[in-house]
């Protein structure tokens, strides 16, 4: 995938750790992405010094090895004399003066691609709502992190596609366009950092702008609501569905559908949905 499209998933990893700081308490927070089964430190709140950044931990080495391992949370109280783990980082732990320490592993599709820690720099249990909140941090991560290979996949089959046949695209990699750049604007919606999600939304303005005509015919314009609702109906959402996916109400999503069919110069939605592919507004 070209790096250039596709978002961090590193800065996706210490956004995540921003919102979690402010949520748990824990007064220390770390994590990273795996690769070949060895996480790299990325991301940091809290810590005193550099002795963490850019440390790779290896698998079954450490709470984090022992998370990444075994796919489940894993945490210890008085990290340094703990038998539960091994001991290759507790220089590093204690010079931060850590004493307990949570390791949460971000799985996708069974296979662990990122870690979130939360640490305490008291000899003290891990409380279950902090706890609770990495946890569920890192199925969101994940979720994120799953959208984000399909839509690598989807444009992958698209690009090999075009590679074969040319420009003219069937249905599938009409939806394929359509799908992604929905998939992009959720993930730019949720996240926290604003540079991120100035990023994410400009891979999603590409793709949008993979649609539009060459030719010198007037553009239409279509808000960017307008185009959303529009995209889930050529994927075959009723305006229900379209409702839930968009955070609308049904008379919401019935009053753009209102406006984009005038606009159009159409009568039904199949007609809006024809009409816009012609003019280049939708793949």
């Amino acid at each position: 995938m070209n790096d250039t499209v596709r978002p961090s998933d590193a800065d996706a990893v210490r956004a995540e750790l921003r919102h979690l700081g402010k949520q748990t308490g824990f007064p220390v927070m770390f994590g990273g992405t795996i690769e070949r089964g060895r996480l790299t430190l990325s991301g940091f709140i809290g810590t005193r010094s550099t002795i963490l950044r850019n440390l790779v931990i290896d698998a079954q080495r450490g709470v984090g090895g022992r998370a990444i391992a075994e796919q489940h949370p894993v945490g210890v109280q008085d990290y340094s004399n703990s038998n539960l783990i091994t001991h290759e980082y507790d220089f590093h732990i204690d010079t931060e003066g850590i004493e307990s320490l949570l390791a949460v592993p971000v799985v996708v599709r069974g296979c662990t691609r990122g870690l979130l820690y939360g640490g305490l720099r008291a000899n003290r249990p891990l409380a279950d709502r902090a706890t609770d909140l990495v946890v569920h941090g890192a199925r969101k991560l994940a979720h994120e992190i799953e959208v984000r290979d399909e839509v690598d996949r989807r444009l992958a089959m698209l690009r090999a596609d075009g590679a074969a046949h040319g420009p003219a695209r069937d249905a599938r990699f009409s939806d394929a366009i359509i799908e992604s750049y929905l998939a992009l604007r959720g993930i730019a919606e949720r996240l926290d950092d604003d540079a991120l999600g100035d990023e994410v939304q400009a891979v999603e303005r590409r793709l949008r702008n993979l649609t539009l005509p060459n030719s010198g015919e007037r553009i239409t314009r279509l808000s960017r609501r307008e185009l959303d609702v529009l995209a889930y109906v050529a994927l075959g959402c009723r305006n229900a569905e379209i409702a839930d996916q968009l955070s609308l109400t049904v008379q919401t999503v019935k009053s753009y559908m209102r406006n984009l069919m005038s606009k159009l110069e159409v009568r039904s939605r199949q007609e809006a949905v024809v009409e816009a592919r012609r003019r280049g507004l939708l793949p």
